[in-house]
């Protein structure tokens, strides 16, 4: 049985390759289908969804003021 940790699985709990999310997302049937430009296309996409996702956690995340400590001014 493979593991579901580790960097090659990231998010992706189902065990999906790359590979297959690249002939996924650009209807290829297989690997060998694959060009450098569906890598890069593909990453430069990743990277912007995961800059939006960041953006959107920071802005929806509640701010939680920190316990004051004994010394702190009032």
């Amino acid at each position: 049985m493979e593991s579901q940790s580790g960097p090659e699985n990231g998010s992706n709990p189902r065990g999906v390759s790359v590979v297959q999310l690249i002939c996924h997302a650009y209807g290829l049937s297989d690997a060998s289908e694959i060009t450098m430009e569906h890598i890069d296309r593909y990453v430069a996409e990743r990277r912007r969804a995961e800059e939006r996702t960041h953006q959107l956690r920071d802005r929806f995340r509640p701010h939680i003021p920190r316990p004051r400590a004994a010394g702190d001014a009032a």
